[in-house]
């Protein structure tokens, strides 16, 4: 498990160029999906949540990572294999919201 203080979250959207290349991208995702997905946790790397929009072949993840070096080491494989763009955005959890904000309305009220 990687320690909440080392790492941060990342909101992960992918979609595919074509309605094909999801097509033909299903009996490996479906493997994957059957083998534990077996490269969504490693050192410095962990996938949360994973959901698809099958018939638009596009879907939604929520990972934490050491840096973003982990990230596009998780998704190269999906990149180089299908084709799949993805938009990835460093994002903050609620805790993580909770403890930034005194010092973040601290800062706003300098002047």
């Amino acid at each position: 498990m990687l320690c909440l203080n080392s790492v941060q979250h990342y909101l992960i959207f992918w979609t595919f160029p074509t309605v094909e290349g999801a097509w033909d991208s299903c009996p490996g995702f479906a493997d994957y999906i059957n083998a534990g997905g077996p490269g969504d946790k490693f050192e410095g790397f962990e996938l949360k949540y994973r959901v698809c929009e099958p018939v638009s072949g596009s879907g939604v993840a929520i990972a934490v990572a050491s840096d973003i070096g982990k990230v596009w080491a998780h998704l190269g494989p999906w990149i180089k294999g299908y084709g799949i763009q993805f938009e990835v955005t460093a994002v903050v959890s609620d805790a993580e919201f909770a403890a930034m904000w005194p010092g973040v309305e601290a800062a706003a009220a300098v002047e």
